[in-house]
């Protein structure tokens, strides 16, 4: 199952969707995707479901706007080659969202999370925005949130900037980092964006999981 968080287009607040051929189906359940995905993949079916059978609206995929698709509570924890953060969620937010011209470097790969110690239930395209001093602006997570009954084929991250390639790497799915601590967000980016500067274009694919880019220090 592919899940989104996205801004309503009536009145104008997140709202959980479920991706459906091409569609973006308005869950009618109000909780958010973290308080969803609490109650196991199996829960999630029935939600689906739900959304199938009235969905409290409907919106093309590529016209939603779409926001993190989890909201969390604790700080992420990511890895990446021999690196630590400790990601604030104040941090955490969408793909589109304004990347700061400040952001001199990326890292790229996967957000997972866990109901249970060794489990992994869902994951997500990650990217970590560096300042030039090696600490986080912006940790992007989505937009598309991938429950772990969907059978993904290749695994894959890769970063281009101006159209170069800076960086690619197959990705564990299963990595024991990424089910760490269970009811947390946890991130394994392998991929250095390496340099950036304000204006670079950035592309970042993951895949099967998806694929965008964003202009560092773009408003638009």
């Amino acid at each position: 199952m592919r899940w989104v968080t996205y801004l309503s287009p009536s009145g104008g607040g997140e709202r959980v969707g479920v991706l459906d051929d091409g569609d973006v189906l308005g869950v009618p359940d109000p909780r958010s995707l973290d308080e969803l995905l609490a109650d196991g993949v199996p829960a999630l079916a029935e939600v689906l479901d739900s959304a199938r059978r009235v969905p409290i609206e409907i919106i093309v995929e590529w016209e939603a706007r779409m926001c993190a698709p989890l909201a969390p509570a604790a700080p992420v924890a990511v890895l990446s080659g021999g690196d630590v953060w400790e990601v604030p969620p104040r941090l955490v937010g969408a793909v589109d969202d304004t990347v700061p011209a400040s952001a001199h470097s990326a890292r790229v790969g996967l957000a997972a999370v866990s109901g249970a110690p060794g489990r992994i239930d869902a994951r997500t395209p990650a990217c970590l925005w560096l300042d030039a001093a090696g600490e986080p602006v912006l940790l992007g997570l989505g937009p598309v949130l991938v429950t772990s009954d969907e059978p993904i084929t290749r695994w894959e991250a890769a970063v281009e900037v101006d159209g170069t390639e800076r960086g690619r790497a197959v990705l564990d799915p299963a990595d024991p980092w990424l089910s760490r601590e269970p009811g947390r967000v946890n991130a394994l980016l392998p991929v250095d964006a390496g340099p950036l500067a304000e204006g670079d274009e950035v592309f970042v694919d993951l895949g099967e999981l998806g694929s965008y880019e964003v202009r560092v220090g773009s408003r638009v």
